[in-house]
């Protein structure tokens, strides 16, 4: 009967003996044999307060109170000789001792109940009770005097003192908040310092309790404040302890929708021993994916991975240099089509994925074998923490257990975040920050590399407060590994593992909101980061053999959600943007807008000429143009078609007046073709010159209210010919277009029309050996001066630069319609350039020939400085960049230095005087001597020098 009254004043009122006892039920996992004496004598009591009517403990009580006031002062005293006084502690220790000495009475009541289960004992029962009672207090099952109660009392409390010296800790793990103000110590023995005082409503998670008399007194407790870990004991009575139900009850399969049943199904008969529980988010999928999509750099995807899984927003992605933005080193913006397939449940129910829904809550079956694995072929396997002498799989085991968090998990964590364990977050070496340590990676954010080390070393440097393998106390930074490993494990399991972001998936996309909110308190950014990891702890498990045991799996169950979350298909570029679009070397495009088609430029009344140029935003897009050329209409006008690698293709026009000024948009929604059409009249003057509709529209059809826009004509869809480009077998398609062809050489248009076969006839039987050009597209001139290659195998034979173009040029990407950069050209920013194959060589630096000077080059632009230049040993002398080949003089260094250059060059080899601005000075071995005085032999005379400067006579 005693056991039950403990129970009920010593734990029951701050903790339902349900809730109690359902933290600490053995799981699936574990065997009834390893249970703590605490927790055995839990589920006693559970049992004897079951089989006691309602009647029996209010009796039980009564009792109870008479003789509580008898015992308050000494067993209080008992109390405080040996642990740190706490502000409610006396109060219930002192009803427990009452108890205890009220209990014999209460039996013999007890005994007198005909009706009552529990009174109808055998012998060996009555035995085992008299023992039990014997050793604890010596207590008698008869009545006694009050003077007989005295000396029991004085009894109780020696007992009582000598227990409290031998407090027990054990393992318990539970929520809890603080329903008073209360002081957390270092221990729980009255010499333990005082770390922090928390106020009520305080959350916190106890890893262990302190048992006195097998009662509960004291709490180790884990919990931050401002994200500042700490750990400390607090008094077990001002705790209001929390227990969520357990998870290992039963499969529960059947809980969940039916398109998650079929493969949880599956994995249940592979893994009977393994437990699925849903986890309802309560919001739509659509609504959870948004969360993650619309915010900055809140899912990120690696740059090694294929553009597919890349954000082509705008703020994640620049059009016109077809490049991402990386939000750190590395990385770029998921797509949506990404967060959905990553964070859609449904997609990971299967053997290899599981693992990311894993509950990051400790088992023993977690051991060193299965952290070792986890740890393999990396820089901890088997190996020891810096400056310890305990490996890293002891030590995450240590922490595991300790703050009831998966060590293998941990372990992972660590794996991923540090690699092959060169970070300089780890090495302890890092400038500013010596001797300081993140394994975790905490805090370790920003836009470039040393940005990202130096936050995450502020955070090492902040610290935690922790307890040591060796018992010890730590407070502040992070100035060893294992203080490092510890404190980022705790800061671990405070902010995310203990605020039910207890699973890979779950620190990633943040769904529960009882804490801090849903979907922004994120553990990391990498969108892949649950389920590469999930699969390196499912690798640890398979190499360690734990496959068998029982893990439970945190699920979670979205609202509304799709059919299915495909995985993003690999894909080529899709960009077919402009980048460039010049007339006459003078930039069109002012100011970037991907959704810009039309462009419009005008040139002087006089220009007789306009050369295009155009360059597409990403190299691997091809490019189809018609160059305007000579300026026979106030409106010219170039059609531009770019295909993007995926085949994408976006059409583009550019407007050019001559002395007039087209207004911004004045030809939108104008189609040439429709207009052509629509008026025969116009075609019939006009006939196949296009231009020549857009200079009518321009100056008197759309004042006049002529109809331009498209209709439903057979042949509004193109203004090309159908005519075949095929002949002798050969589709000469790629570099010949009759019209362009007849309306580039008169002579030609003279002698066939507008017979089209006539002149792909004429262009292969001679127009290819003459060097005529006959498309946009294709220049043999311009094609054979690109390639030095191709001249070496074809000479001067045309013939052959047009069939090595259609068999393989094309598909090489090879360019034929204008010159290729190569070496020094001036760009539309007015700066000169070192060109690679069209491309800015950033890495050459060096010298190159321009228009006949020779210029320095450094990191692939020209530049422009003035004074000596080291190249390969040799010394020259630049102005604005280039070598003065012309200058013979002296030159000051950088240095202070006065060197004497000849021709351009410093010649080391000179010894005499040099005139400059009118004076002689002495130069000696190609520089001048300041220190030199004495005589020198010049030109026939003899001339005093002093201070390095010849004097006059």
């Amino acid at each position: 009967m005693r056991k039950q009254v403990l129970l009920k004043k010593g734990i029951a009122g701050l903790l339902s003996i349900g809730m109690l006892l359902g933290s600490v039920i053995p799981t699936a996992a574990q065997e009834t044999s390893s249970q703590s004496a605490f927790e055995t004598k839990l589920q006693e009591q559970m049992q004897e307060t079951q089989m006691q009517p309602e009647e029996l403990t209010s009796e039980t009580e009564s009792e109870t109170v008479k003789t509580q006031s008898q015992e308050t002062q000494t067993e209080t005293s008992a109390q405080e000789s040996e642990v740190i006084p706490s502000e409610e502690s006396s109060s219930i220790s002192q009803a427990e001792t009452s108890e205890a000495q009220t209990e014999q009475p209460t039996q013999t009541e007890i005994q007198s109940e005909p009706q009552t289960q529990e009174t109808v004992q055998t012998s060996s029962e009555s035995d085992s009770v008299e023992e039990t009672q014997e050793n604890e207090t010596e207590y008698s099952t008869e009545e006694f005097t009050e003077e007989e109660s005295t000396e029991e009392e004085s009894t109780e409390e020696e007992t009582t003192e000598e227990a409290e010296l031998e407090g027990v800790e054990e393992s318990f793990y539970a929520n809890a908040s603080l329903n008073t103000d209360s002081k957390v110590y270092s221990g729980w023995k009255k010499d333990s310092s005082e770390l922090v005082t928390l106020p009520a409503g305080s959350y916190v998670y106890i890893t262990s309790v302190v048992c006195v008399e097998e009662e509960p007194r004291w709490a180790h407790v884990i919990f931050d404040i401002n994200e500042y870990c700490y750990e400390g004991y607090i008094p077990f009575e001002v705790l209001s302890v929390s227990y969520d139900a357990d998870l290992m009850e039963a499969d529960e399969t059947q809980a969940f929708p039916a398109d998650y049943q079929s493969a949880l199904n599956a994995l249940h008969q592979a893994h009977p021993n393994w437990v699925f529980k849903p986890v309802y988010v309560g919001d739509t999928f659509s609504y959870a994916v948004n969360q993650q999509v619309t915010t900055p750099a809140r899912a990120l995807v690696s740059t090694y991975y294929n553009e597919c899984f890349r954000s082509m927003l705008d703020r994640d992605y620049n059009w016109q240099t077809n490049t991402w933005k990386q939000w750190e080193p590395g990385w770029a913006g998921a797509s949506e089509e990404t967060v959905r397939y990553y964070m859609d449940p449904r997609n990971f129910l299967n053997e290899n994925d599981i693992f990311m829904f894993e509950s990051l809550i400790y088992e023993k079956y977690q051991t060193q074998g299965a952290v070792e694995a986890a740890l393999a072929n990396t820089f901890m396997s088997n190996a020891k923490v810096p400056g310890a002498e305990y490996t890293y799989a002891w030590l995450f085991c240590w922490v595991g257990e300790k703050y009831n968090i998966n060590p293998v998990a941990l372990a992972s964590r660590v794996r991923q975040e540090q690699g092959a364990g060169t970070s300089d977050l780890i090495s302890g070496k890092y400038a500013g920050y010596e001797g300081l340590y993140n394994y975790f990676n905490i805090q370790a954010t920003g836009s470039s590399r040393d940005q990202i080390v130096q936050n995450g070393l502020k955070e090492a440097k902040t610290g935690s407060t922790m307890m040591l393998p060796d018992g010890t106390v730590s407070s502040g930074s992070w100035d060893t590994p294992t203080k490092a490993l510890i404190g980022g494990s705790l800061k671990f399991a405070n902010l995310y593992i203990l605020k039910n972001q207890n699973t890979l998936y779950a620190q990633k996309f943040d769904y529960d909101g009882q804490y801090n909110g849903k979907y922004w308190h994120q553990y990391m950014t990498n969108i892949m980061a649950p389920y590469s990891e999930g699969n390196q702890v499912r690798r640890s498990y398979t190499n360690s053999g734990q496959l068998g045991n029982s893990f439970v799996f945190l699920i979670p169950v979205y609202e509304e959600r799709p059919v299915s979350s495909p995985k993003p298909q690999e894909r080529k570029n899709q960009n077919s943007c402009l980048k460039s679009l010049t007339v006459n070397d003078q930039e069109v495009i002012t100011a970037f807008d991907k959704t810009q088609k039309d462009f419009y430029y005008s040139v002087g009344e006089k220009t007789v000429y306009a050369n295009i140029r155009v360059k597409t935003a990403s190299s691997s897009a091809t490019l189809k143009f018609s160059n305007i050329g000579s300026m026979s209409h106030k409106v010219e006008v170039s059609t531009i078609t770019v295909t993007a690698e995926d085949g994408t293709q976006t059409q583009y026009r550019l407007f050019v007046g001559c002395g007039v000024t087209i207004e911004q948009g004045f030809f939108d929604g104008f189609d040439v073709n429709s207009y052509r059409k629509r008026y025969p009249k116009l075609e019939k003057a006009y006939g196949n010159d296009i231009d020549a509709y857009y200079e009518h529209y321009f100056l008197t059809g759309k004042k006049a209210g002529w109809d331009g826009t498209k209709g439903d004509f057979a042949e509004d869809n193109d203004d090309s010919d159908k005519t075949s480009t095929i002949y002798k077998g050969v589709d000469y398609a790629p570099v010949f277009d009759a019209k362009y062809y007849l309306n580039r050489y008169s002579d030609l248009k003279s002698a066939f029309g507008n017979d089209y076969a006539a002149a792909l006839k004429h262009f292969v039987d001679y127009g290819i050996g003459e060097g005529r050009r006959a498309s946009e597209s294709f220049d043999v001139t311009l094609y054979k001066a690109n390639y030095p290659d191709l001249q070496e195998l074809f000479g001067d034979d045309n013939t052959k630069y047009v069939d090595h173009y259609l068999d393989y040029g094309i598909n090489e990407g090879r360019c034929a319609n204008r010159r290729i950069l190569n070496g020094i050209s001036v760009a539309s920013d007015g700066k000169k350039y070192y060109y690679k194959n069209d491309q800015v060589d950033t890495s050459y630096t060096g010298f190159a020939a321009y228009q006949g000077n020779m210029y320095y080059v450094l990191g692939g632009i020209v530049s422009n400085y003035t004074g000596l230049i080291n190249y390969y040993g040799t010394w020259y002398y630049l102005q604005s960049g280039s070598v003065k080949w012309d200058y013979t003089s002296l030159v000051e260094h950088s240095d202070g230095a006065w060197y004497y250059v000849e021709k351009g060059i410093l010649n080391w080899n000179y010894n005499g005087l040099v005139e400059y601005y009118g004076t002689l000075y002495y130069i000696q071995n190609g520089y001048l001597n300041w220190g030199y005085s004495g005589r020198i032999w010049y030109n026939g005379k003899w001339y005093k020098i002093v201070n390095g400067v010849a004097q006059k006579d």
